[in-house]
């Protein structure tokens, strides 16, 4: 009787792990059907990935074999340009909860993101000037469908103030603040204020070129015409100059540049300053901004 309860146990116990097993493999289906599609690697420079569905377990470890592709798809969606993956890693912004270091650059696994794919607040791939020194919210939140707009203060000395737009609300808005700057530029709210005239802005277009330099280009402050996604564009450094006539540099979140001094034998002393608002550096005239590749000059132009 005893050897028949254990024959009988023995059956019932493998009859519970094979039904064990097979709900896992259902979850696991389940769990990359819901999470997960991948950004596909292309080989294409213009669309250097497309979004995959991963519906089964079979075309997600296919994926997983791809050193280029990442797995999963970024809160933010595929990255418009081709990620740079060192030893089956990618380098990152994290988003903290400090105004004053808003992003930690990091390093994690391109499969699985180490979790931070659905961190819509990361950066993700780390921009190549480095990690931002300020919060971005230039996309559209998904959430609350809002936009991020530079707002005129009125303050001299903190000219723009972030506000949040709703998508619904943005034409009035626009109407009612035609000196806005809509939407935020990638690098941030200006540090001065910047002059619209007849709803147009002038800034400073980024050449593709191996001289790196700046054209001005005016474009309507209402979407900017699409350039407030381009990292390399920057509003005039200078008040008194312009654009910049070499490649800014930025450094966490500073930038070089030629103090002038009151000195004929050093004219020019080299000193590192924020790249948001300069120290006040932007007003001097005689500064150069940014300091030259060469170094700064050792007679006064």
């Amino acid at each position: 009787m005893t050897k028949k309860i254990s024959n009988t146990a023995v059956k019932f116990a493998a009859v519970v792990q094979i039904l064990a097993l097979t709900l896992l493999a259902a979850c696991s289906a389940v769990g990359v059907n819901a999470s997960a599609n991948v950004c596909h690697a292309t080989g294409d420079a213009a669309n250097p990935y497309e979004e995959i569905a991963i519906d089964s377990t079979e075309l997600l470890n296919e994926h997983r074999v791809h050193a280029e592709d990442i797995f999963p798809v970024p809160a933010g969606g595929c990255p418009a340009s081709l990620v740079e993956v060192v030893e089956g890693n990618i380098t990152i912004c994290h988003a903290t909860s400090s105004e004053t270091n808003p992003y930690e650059e990091i390093t994690v696994s391109v499969n699985g993101l180490n979790g931070h794919g659905d961190h819509e607040g990361d950066v993700i791939p780390m921009p190549a000037e480095g990690c931002p020194v300020t919060p971005l919210a230039t996309a559209t939140d998904t959430d609350t469908d809002e936009i991020a707009v530079c707002h005129v203060t009125g303050d001299a000395a903190n000219p723009y103030e972030v506000v949040m737009v709703t998508s619904a609300e943005l034409d009035a808005y626009v109407l009612a603040n035609p000196n806005d700057i809509n939407p935020m530029p990638l690098t941030g709210c200006p540090a001065y204020l910047i002059e619209v005239n007849n709803g147009e802005v002038t800034f400073c277009h980024a050449n593709d070129d191996a001289s790196k330099s700046y054209e001005e280009v005016v474009v309507s402050v209402d979407g900017l015409d699409g350039h407030a996604d381009h990292e390399e564009d920057v509003f005039p450094i200078s008040e008194a100059e312009g654009c910049p006539a070499s490649a800014v540099v930025v450094n966490d979140g500073k930038i070089t540049i030629c103090h002038a001094t009151s000195s004929k034998k050093n004219p020019f002393v080299e000193i590192t300053v924020s790249v948001n608002g300069l120290n006040g550096h932007d007003k001097h005239n005689d500064d150069i901004i940014p300091a030259p590749a060469g170094g700064c000059p050792t007679t006064k132009p």
